[in-house]
C-alpha cells in the first residue's frame, strides 16, 4: 500500500479547433509504504522520486520505489492486465482531451500565445499532468502546471528530454513559418512519441 503519482506531457497547438497531444507516461511511488499511525510521515507522502527522498532522508530497500518508472512497469507493480493497462491510458487521454475543451481561453489568452499567428501558428502551450489512477482503475487528475522545467532549476530526464526533442520537431520549430492551413497536417506527420488526444474515438487533433 503506497502512494503513487503519474505524469503526463501534453502540448496544444491549437484551440479552434483544439488540436493537442500526450506524450508517454511515467510514474513514481513514495519511498515507505502508508502508515497509519503515522499520516504525516513524509516518506510515505512525497512522491517526487529518490532526489526528494534523499533530502527526506527516507530509506530504501534495494533501491526500490526510488526513482520514476515507465508505466509498463507501474503497471506491473499494481498488477493490472494489459487490457486495463489500455482502458486506463484511454480514460486518461479523455479526461485531458475535456479538461483541454473547457480551459480553451485561458490557454490561448496566455502570455506566450501573444502575436503568435505572424508565425503561422495558432497557440502553443506545454503542460504536465500528475494524476493517480483509482482503485477502479480510473484517472484521478492532481494537477496541471503550465510550461514545466522552464527555467534554470528545473531537472531533465531521459523522458523529459525526449520529449522536448520531439515536441520542438512536430511543431516544426527548425521549420520556414508553417502556414496554417498545413501545420495540422505536418504535425499529424512528425509525431515521434507524441500521441493525438482522443475524446470518444474521436481525434480532436484534427
Amino acid at each position: 500500500k503506497r502512494r503513487h503519482e503519474l505524469k503526463m506531457y501534453v502540448c496544444v497547438t491549437s484551440t479552434t479547433p483544439l488540436r493537442a497531444y500526450t506524450y508517454t507516461v511515467t510514474g513514481t511511488f513514495a519511498s515507505a509504504q502508508i502508515d497509519d499511525t503515522n499520516p504525516v510521515d513524509p516518506c510515505s507522502i512525497d512522491t517526487h522520486g529518490n532526489v526528494v527522498a534523499r533530502e527526506l532522508g527516507c530509506q530504501h530497500i534495494n533501491n526500490t520505489f526510488s526513482s520514476h518508472y515507465s508505466f509498463d512497469d507501474f503497471s506491473k507493480f499494481v498488477e493490472i492486465t494489459e487490457s486495463e493497462k489500455q482502458k486506463f491510458l484511454t480514460a486518461t487521454n479523455r479526461l485531458i482531451g475535456k479538461v483541454l475543451l473547457q480551459a480553451q481561453p485561458k490557454i490561448q489568452n496566455h502570455t506566450v500565445n501573444k502575436g503568435i499567428a505572424t508565425s503561422g501558428a495558432a497557440c502553443f502551450s506545454f503542460l504536465r499532468v500528475d494524476f493517480a489512477m483509482a482503485d477502479a482503475i480510473e484517472p484521478y487528475i492532481y494537477e496541471i502546471n503550465e510550461f514545466p522545467f522552464a527555467n534554470a532549476k528545473g531537472y531533465l530526464g531521459d523522458v523529459q528530454r525526449k520529449a522536448y526533442r520531439e515536441l520542438f520537431q512536430m511543431i516544426g520549430l527548425d521549420q520556414v513559418p508553417i502556414v496554417a492551413s498545413e501545420r495540422s497536417k505536418y504535425e499529424m506527420d512528425h509525431l515521434g512519441g507524441w500521441s493525438p488526444v482522443v475524446i470518444d474515438d474521436v481525434l480532436i487533433s484534427k
